[in-house]
């Protein structure tokens, strides 16, 4: 995922949906990328908020939210 930092900030600053997990302070952030040639065209990132501050802990596409 090196080659998708710029994309990955994105995401966390413009994220189609971001959805919560029922454990812990976990989010996934989602956004849509269109021209990707592969079917996976969501990029996921996993963010866990502690004392106030998120950090990124995986990013990944997938075909679906």
């Amino acid at each position: 995922m090196e080659n998708y930092i710029e994309e990955i900030k994105e995401t966390l600053e413009k994220p189609l949906i971001i959805i919560s997990h029922e454990a812990g302070e976990l989010y996934d952030y989602y956004r849509y990328y269109k021209n990707r040639k592969e079917e996976a065209k969501y990029l996921q990132v996993v963010v866990k908020y502690l004392n106030g501050h998120g950090f990124v802990i995986t990013a990944y596409f997938v075909k679906h939210i």
